[in-house]
């Protein structure tokens, strides 16, 4: 998921009330403590990704630092800078090579795994938003913060163009996993459909009415999924721009989506527009019948990041202070 922490991650009491008494019957049913890892205090990390295979976590560190440890080992491996500037987000590739690192001024790091060895650095010109990576690691699209999403070439190093939206910037960007689509979430609630090999659009939806906060496509590509402050996951044709279905309206906001590798589960992380203290829940979705499947909610814990793994399972972090937490579920 995007590092919207699960959750990059906004009803009434008696409702929030019954969703948590619900959820926290299921929290025991469908989550699993894995693994907790002790940190200094310096360590404190704000939020995590986890690679595809599931055998490393990137933490990115109240100390500016990315630590990447082993998994379901914890060992420490290494520990990656970034220009001493704040880290706004961590991102692997989707198979697993690549590390990205965007710091809160603009600075981005890509890092070959599991050496560890520096691929590739430069600067956005703002805080890093988003990014996504193309699925043959050839490009790479970062969004800076109320600025164009920009298009960069990894094989020859440069940026190739700037995408449409000249205001507002994207809020979550994402790559059809053949490559062929590339999909920006904008602030300006469009969703626009570019060529995912050269960056030059295609399609638009206009049809949201409130900013969409997170995107991810099928695993067949043919379907793109968005949700965001409307409260609601739309499913749009890429080809077409056009919505295909909505699923049920809930009482959160959208923050961010990721989907198994099978394609029949998406995960949504929704938070509390009136304040990012309150509970709100993970809901796994059953793509086939657009119902919720499983609600994890768990008073006290915060997820900071997670995703699906190769093996099927999602896996959720928290730091409640003084370790990292890693849960599974199914």
């Amino acid at each position: 998921m995007a590092n919207r922490p699960l959750c990059p991650s906004v009803p009434s009491v008696l409702r929030v009330l019954a969703v948590v008494f619900l959820a926290a019957s299921l929290f025991a049913q469908s989550l699993k403590l894995e693994k907790t890892i002790p940190l200094s205090d310096d360590a404190n990390v704000r939020f995590t990704a986890i690679s595809p295979k599931g055998d490393f976590i990137a933490g990115a560190c109240k100390d500016g630092r990315v630590r990447l440890w082993n998994f379901p080992a914890a060992e420490l491996k290494q520990t990656f800078d970034l220009k001493d500037q704040p880290i706004a987000g961590v991102w692997f590739s989707n198979d697993g090579s690549l590390l990205v690192a965007g710091g809160e001024r603009g600075f981005v790091r890509i890092w070959s795994m599991p050496s560890g060895k520096l691929k590739a650095e430069f600067s956005a010109g703002a805080r890093i938003s988003t990014l996504a990576i193309s699925p043959d690691n050839s490009f790479l699209v970062v969004a800076p913060a109320d600025q164009p999403a920009q298009f960069w070439d990894l094989k020859v190093g440069r940026m190739l163009i700037e995408l449409t939206p000249k205001f507002a910037g994207s809020l979550a960007v994402a790559f059809s996993p053949d490559g062929q689509w590339l999909a920006t979430a904008d602030a300006d609630t469009a969703i626009r459909i570019y060529d995912g090999h050269i960056g030059m659009p295609r399609t638009t939806n206009d049809d949201l009415l409130l900013e969409p906060f997170g995107a991810v496509f099928s695993a067949d590509s043919k379907t793109l999924y968005v949700g965001g402050a409307d409260k609601v996951i739309t499913a749009i044709d890429p080809a077409t721009a056009k919505v295909i279905r909505t699923f049920p309206k809930q009482t959160f906001v959208v923050g961010g989506l990721d989907r198994s590798r099978d394609g029949k589960t998406l995960v949504a992380a929704y938070f509390d527009e009136n304040s990012g203290k309150n509970p709100a829940p993970v809901l796994l979705w059953d793509v086939a019948t657009a119902s919720v499947r499983t609600t994890i909610l768990q008073p006290g814990v915060t997820p900071n990041g997670g995703g699906f793994v190769a093996d099927g399972r999602l896996l959720i972090t928290n730091n409640p202070g003084g370790k990292l937490q890693v849960w599974s579920a199914k």
